[in-house]
Order: C-alpha cells, then sequence, then structure tokens
C-alpha cells in the first residue's frame, strides 16, 4: 500500500495517561440528514454522550470527524457540556483526500496514537461509517447513520469503557502482587 500524507498535524496532549474515544458527529450524535440550522434534532444524542463520559471520567475524546476540517478543536468544544469540554483534546490529521487509501479514519486515529505517544492507550472509535475501518474491527463501536448513538450504541460503548477500567484494575492489581 501506497504511504499516505497526512496534510495537517495531529493535535493532542501528549503524556497523558486517559482512555480514549475517537468521536464522529453526523450519524452518531444527531442523524445524518438533519437541516442543521433549524432541527431539534442537531447534537440530539450529544446529552446520551455525555452521560457515558460523566461516568467515566478516564475518557478524553479526539474528534474524528470531517467537521475537524471546517471547525477549530474550541469550536467543537463549545459544541459539548461546559464540564466535558476539556476533555475534548484534540483531532485526528485528515490524510490527502486526493490520495486513495482503504480503512481511511482508522489510518488517522492510528496518525494521532502514533503522533501524541499514545500507541499502547486504551481506545474506541464512535462512527458510521464501516468502510473507514477494516472489517469486524473489534474497537469500533459502529451506530445507524439513521438513528445515531442509540441506547444499543450506548450499551456496547459502556463495554468498551468497562472493559478499559477492568483492564486497569488488572494492572495495579498485578503490580500490586509483586
Amino acid at each position: 500500500m501506497a504511504e499516505a500524507t497526512l496534510i495537517q498535524d495531529a493535535v493532542g496532549r501528549t503524556g497523558d495517561s486517559s482512555d480514549l474515544l475517537f468521536l464522529d458527529i453526523d450519524g452518531v450524535l444527531h442523524p445524518v440528514g438533519v437541516d442543521y440550522s433549524f432541527s431539534s434534532r442537531f447534537f440530539s444524542h450529544l446529552p446520551r454522550l455525555e452521560e457515558i463520559l460523566r461516568e467515566f471520567t478516564s475518557v478524553d475524546v479526539v474528534i474524528s470527524s470531517d467537521w475537524r476540517r471546517a471547525e477549530s478543536i474550541e469550536q467543537l468544544q463549545r459544541y459539548f457540556s461546559a464540564d466535558i469540554q476539556h476533555r475534548i483534546i484534540g483531532a485526528t490529521p485528515q490524510i490527502d483526500p486526493h490520495v486513495v487509501v482503504h480503512h481511511r479514519r482508522q489510518l488517522e486515529i492510528q496518525a494521532w496514537l502514533d503522533g501524541n505517544g499514545r500507541s499502547d492507550a486504551e481506545w474506541v472509535a464512535l462512527d458510521d461509517w464501516p468502510s473507514n475501518f477494516e472489517a469486524g474491527f473489534a474497537r469500533l463501536v459502529l451506530t445507524d447513520p439513521k438513528l445515531a448513538f442509540d441506547q444499543d450504541s450506548f450499551q456496547e460503548l459502556r463495554s468498551h469503557f468497562l472493559r478499559f477500567v477492568a483492564g486497569r484494575c488488572f494492572v495495579a492489581t498485578s503490580a500490586h502482587m509483586k
């Protein structure tokens, strides 16, 4: 496969030990096809996402949505509640759209992880576009673009976050036993 060219730098904090959620917006925080200027459905699933983020305070968010091309991190943070805004820590780099690559979003996530020294971090992607990831990719919570982040997606994401916590407890217990 040809090397994909990154056309913007990865943005984010480095050296953090937090878990990560790579977040798409359209088809996740609201159904696709929403008239954003007038619809009450615009960002209609954000309260559900914020609920789970409040439960799992170790999880920070990296924006992987195409929205990162049009809005800065500071602008994107403003969509979130005040207590969550500081947990929106960056955005994935964009692979040159003129370069044909498979699993584009997955590669952009990996570029962010590598560029921020977080290759060993626990992470999951919340997205509605399966072709942006390898088939059966275990770190993907796939939403239905017409339903967005529904209760089924919530439960699946919560399972990932519980696994993150369980993994830390196992590591801490193992380290304590030495």
